[in-house]
């Protein structure tokens, strides 16, 4: 048991003794990365070819998504795989044929261009597990750094043809700090340094052509480079179809069918025209609640301000209706007490006038009857006068006025009055029953006319 004791222990002393040399010569005598870079004179505060040509940066970009296009506030989101290629001699290496794929965290030991977004509202570097970068190192120094960025970048939108639309919207890329003497920007091939395009679904919108410039930008310190991605977006306006336009569409339809009901009955017209008014304007109002406070008119507000004006016509045109009744009923009833009037006045005047006719309903007949008196030639009334004078008594006796005769033409004018006025008054609903659907149908075809551009951009 002791000798076994004693060799466990001289074992043990020894793999310390090992372990702690072989520690010693990597500690000191290992080459690391930071070694390296500071043995070659790296300065990852200087670009590369400090003080020479300015260095060239090229880029390509995939595109993740687009999102959450807002136009109250000018803006949407994007996601993109942004790749920045570029040429460091520091870094060369040699003894192999094959790039180094290195830890994203290296950027930090790195000269990197200062990229920024120049409109983007807010952005951000994803970081989760890790930070999304990746570095990959070639033999002759060329360098590959790539990273994953969301955005909400601005857009600035003319919403005149809303919902029928196409906005023509950019994302541009431009050095902070570098001018156009120290690096330039510019991408690697054209329309073909951008991927993922044909393959984004947006819920409003649909990608319409595209294009990348590179270009400059003037500052007051000086000039920069940068690049821009400029997409069209083709609205779809088949949600607008169904959540506006066929319901305004429905109440200025609905409005008209007060033309059908009879002009007498108040109530239902009235109800009918002040509800098609209220929900016409309500339906202005959520329309209006999710669009910005612009200063001009949109295609939008053209067609709701439109239908509401239809609407309020359809009320002011029963208005109309209703005032021309009782305009008529007014001239009628005056012309009736006239009437009355002046035959009271004849009767009153000449007592031996016993039928009294209105001389505005027959031009062709007997104005009033007057029973002459047949006076003989000694002075003395004649037979036919007494003939006449019981007559007279009988008709005094049930106090003289109209008789049963012209009562029964009185009551047949009146009805013949009350239906020229209806008549009058129907005719304004019959030329209403054709002339509102029919401007209606022409203010539709021009305004899908003028505002749909092209018909394939929204109706696909």
């Amino acid at each position: 048991m002791p000798w076994e004791s004693i060799i466990r222990w001289r074992e043990s002393t020894i793999f310390i003794l090992i372990f702690g040399v072989l520690q010693t010569c990597f500690s000191q005598g290992a080459p690391t990365l930071e070694s390296l870079l500071v043995s070659r004179g790296y300065d990852r505060f200087l670009r590369p070819s400090f003080g020479g040509p300015p260095v060239q940066v090229d880029m390509s970009m995939t595109i993740s998504s687009i999102d959450q296009i807002s136009e109250v506030n000018m803006d949407y989101t994007i996601t993109v795989f942004l790749r920045q290629y570029w040429r460091d001699e520091r870094l060369a290496f040699a003894g192999s044929n094959h790039s180094l794929s290195l830890d994203g965290r290296l950027a930090e030991k790195l000269w990197v261009p200062d990229t920024f977004i120049p409109n983007a509202k807010e952005s951000f570097l994803h970081k989760v597990t890790v930070d999304n970068k990746l570095i990959r190192l070639f033999p002759d120094g060329g360098i590959l750094y790539g990273m994953r960025i969301t955005a909400k970048a601005e857009c600035n939108m003319d919403l005149k043809k809303y919902p029928m639309d196409s906005q023509n919207c950019t994302l541009g890329f431009e050095s902070y700090g570098y001018k156009t003497e120290d690096i330039r920007f510019r991408w690697k091939a054209g329309n073909a340094s951008i991927y993922g395009v044909e393959s984004l679904q947006l819920q409003q919108f649909k990608i319409g052509s595209y294009n990348v410039i590179n270009g400059m930008a003037t500052y007051e310190s000086g000039d920069y480079s940068n690049v821009k991605f400029c997409f069209l977006l083709h609205r779809q306006a088949f949600y607008f179809i169904f959540q506006t336009y066929i319901p305004s569409l429905l109440l200025v339809v609905l409005s008209w069918v007060g033309f059908w009901i009879n002009a007498e009955a108040v109530p239902a017209r009235v109800a009918l025209g002040i509800t098609t008014v209220l929900t016409m304007t309500t339906l202005i109002g959520g329309a209006r609640a999710t669009m910005p406070k612009i200063s001009y008119i949109k295609a939008i507000d053209v067609y709701l301000i439109t239908c509401f004006l239809f609407t309020f016509a359809a009320l002011v045109e029963y208005a109309a209706v209703n005032f021309r009744s009782s305009i008529k009923k007014m001239k009628e009833a005056k012309r009736k007490m006239a009437t009355e009037k002046k035959c009271r006045n004849k009767i009153r005047a000449n007592m031996t006038g016993l039928h009294c006719v209105d001389e505005q309903e027959n031009n062709h007949e007997k104005r009033h009857t007057i029973l002459d008196i047949d006076m003989a030639d000694d002075g003395t009334v004649g037979q036919g006068a007494r003939m006449d004078g019981q007559r007279l008594r009988r008709t005094t006796s049930k106090k003289i006025g109209v008789t049963f005769a012209n009562g029964v033409r009185h009551l047949v004018r009146s009805v013949s009055q009350v239906q020229m006025v209806r008549a009058d008054v129907a005719s304004i609903d019959r030329y209403s029953r054709w002339g509102f659907p029919l401007c209606f149908l022409l203010f539709n075809l021009s305004y899908f006319l003028h505002y749909t551009e092209p018909w394939q951009g929204w109706l696909t």
